[in-house]
């Protein structure tokens, strides 16, 4: 009786949940380094791949977090394949594609949409560089296109899965950023700045438009001379802003939000050419528009090889 009345319900759930969740700038969160203002030596190449975990569970009005009768939880699993090239010395592109599975429970029966994400490819050019004793300063910028590659037609018992649990968004949306660094004996400072233009996918659904300021401060602690191994430590914090998102060119009133995220992490060098990251995120500050799940946490691990 229980499956039944969950699978009647499963409509209205199509109608509720885009106003409760959005995608930002995941595509290009899966690559390693992506937003670092340095590039790949020219002729090099880096593969690499990554898991991503999102788990949303708290149902916010605003900034409060209130009751959920619906006793809803999110979870994405995001794995992303990607590899950069150097063209030019100044000159990096890369390509992430990636496959997604997300789950939504909802008083303890789920519903589940995996398959091939939106790839994204994206151009790196630095624009500025200078070397000094035991120091290093970057900038740089990035442009790029995340493709309707993803899968947009998954079905749950039959039923069409709304937007926001489908693999890919079925939209051509171009973004850019401004990335610099600042290197000092052992200490880092990263920031960025990116902007994501979201236009109408599937279901005629249309993700709010996305910017997000970052600032880092990493240390090294460990340093062995050449070819030895190495490691730092970061945190990091950011500001993350979405507009508003659409149905049918009709703003919806339970989206767009703005989070202040802090980000720690680790990055270990066993050798020079092996690149092994992780992080993780906790909100800091969260407001929503009207009702939406908000982000716990996000878990990264990444793994690549230079050659």
């Amino acid at each position: 009786m229980q499956i039944h009345s969950f699978r009647l319900i499963l409509p209205v759930m199509s109608l509720l949940v885009p106003f409760t969740w959005h995608r930002s700038a995941q595509a290009q969160e899966g690559g390693i380094e992506v937003f670092s203002a340095e590039t790949i030596f020219m002729g090099g190449t880096r593969a690499s791949t990554s898991y991503t975990y999102t788990g949303k569970g708290s149902l916010l009005r605003g900034s409060d977090e209130i009751s959920d009768p619906q006793n809803r939880q999110l979870d994405e699993h995001r794995f992303v394949a990607s590899i950069d090239h150097g063209f030019l010395p100044d000159l990096t592109a890369s390509l992430l594609v990636p496959y997604v599975h997300r789950t939504l429970e909802t008083n303890g029966q789920g519903s589940t949409g995996s398959g091939l994400g939106d790839v994204a490819f994206l151009i790196k050019y630095r624009a500025w560089k200078k070397d000094w004793k035991r120091s290093a300063s970057h900038f740089a910028l990035i442009f790029g296109m995340e493709t309707p590659t993803g899968a947009t037609s998954e079905r749950d018992n039959g039923t069409l899965l709304p937007p926001s649990l489908q693999p890919g968004s079925g939209s051509w949306d171009p973004f850019g950023g401004i990335l610099a660094n600042l290197s000092i004996d052992r200490f880092r400072f990263d920031g960025v700045a990116f902007f994501k233009a979201n236009s109408e996918g599937a279901q005629g659904f249309e993700d709010g438009d996305f910017l997000s300021v970052e600032v880092d401060g990493a240390y090294r602690f460990l340093h062995k001379p050449y070819p030895g191994p190495s490691a730092n430590a970061k945190v990091g914090i950011q500001f993350r802003h979405q507009e508003r998102s659409k149905q049918n060119d009709v703003s919806l009133a339970n989206s767009g939000s703005d989070e202040i995220v802090v980000r720690t992490g680790l990055t270990w060098h066993p050798v020079p050419r092996l690149d092994i990251t992780s992080s993780v995120d906790l909100p800091l500050y969260q407001n929503f528009n009207g009702e939406q799940l908000a982000r716990d946490i996000r878990v990264f691990l990444g793994f690549g090889v230079r050659f």
